[in-house]
């Protein structure tokens, strides 16, 4: 890959994230002072990073006091940060989510410590997987969201979408149709769903869209009943694996060349040639 300077390093940060969130928010903090460290712009946390099995109500309440904390180390570091999920307990116009569910939302923070978008997850993962678990409802405990977000990051146009998104490739359409560079997916993928189908579905999303995709997963064991592939990894609009971590906790950084984009675009221009539209129910 191009190392040219107009490049955006970028970073997953790997977690196994559990009930503790005072644990959780200490690990996460490390990982970003090394993605600071080894020059990246944008680090994505993975999904629920505070608290994986918790109380998401109670954790909720926490919200605000999150997003200070997202912001602060965004200033702290110089990073732009995006906090894979947080439990909130609002919807975006304010208006109070019914319990027991919340909303599941990613927020970005900026280099100015301002929070500069959040999208609430569009899918919820209510399947049968031949794992411990066995049965996932995550329409017992959130609520869905209803905006495709998109945000301006470091000189790049980035698509917001989290886990179980992945599998809808009409919204990966719908961020590319919104100029997206690069479309991001924090992740808690299951270790069996994740053996399956997580790298072809991040290459698939690339090819398709024609962007950059960065998957930020958790791993490893977080109870005796769910664990999470961990395989974070960063695919160019070619399909190629720009770089990818294992099984532990950890940070994988990628460089997000324009030149990349560029070339794939410009030779392969399957976004001119679309004779289908992507219509509603969730406008830019």
């Amino acid at each position: 890959m191009s190392k040219a300077s107009n490049a955006t390093r970028v970073a997953a940060v790997q977690m196994t994230s559990g009930t503790d969130t005072d644990a959780n928010l200490a690990a996460a903090d490390g990982a970003l002072i090394r993605a600071a460290e080894d020059g990246a712009r944008l680090v994505v946390l993975p999904e629920n990073f505070a608290g994986y099995g918790v109380d998401y109500r109670a954790l909720g309440e926490r919200h605000e006091a999150l997003c200070q904390w997202l912001g602060e180390r965004g200033r702290d570091l110089g990073l732009w940060i995006l906090g894979g999920s947080l439990p909130a307990l609002t919807r975006p116009d304010g208006s109070a989510v019914p319990a027991p569910r919340v909303r599941t939302r990613a927020v970005l923070a900026g280099p100015d410590g301002r929070i500069q978008a959040r999208y609430d997850k569009l899918h919820l993962f209510d399947a049968d997987v031949a794992d411990a678990q066995g049965r996932y409802r995550e329409s017992d405990v959130f609520e869905a969201g209803d905006q495709v977000v998109l945000a301006d990051v470091a000189g790049l146009r980035v698509g917001l979408a989290i886990c179980y998104d992945l599998r809808f490739p009409l919204l990966t359409r719908a961020l590319a149709d919104g100029g997206a560079d690069l479309i991001v997916y924090p992740s808690a993928f299951t270790a069996t769903t994740g053996a399956a189908h997580w790298q072809v579905l991040l290459r698939a999303a690339a090819i398709h869209s024609g962007c950059y995709v960065l998957g930020a997963n958790q791993c490893g064991r977080h109870s005796d009943r769910r664990a999470s592939y961990g395989h974070s990894q960063l695919i160019d609009p070619w399909g190629r694996v720009v770089a990818e971590g294992g099984d532990e906790p950890g940070v994988v950084l990628g460089l997000v060349d324009p030149a990349v984009l560029e070339t794939v675009r410009s030779g392969l221009p399957v976004h001119t040639h679309q004779r289908f539209q992507v219509s509603g129910p969730y406008e830019l």
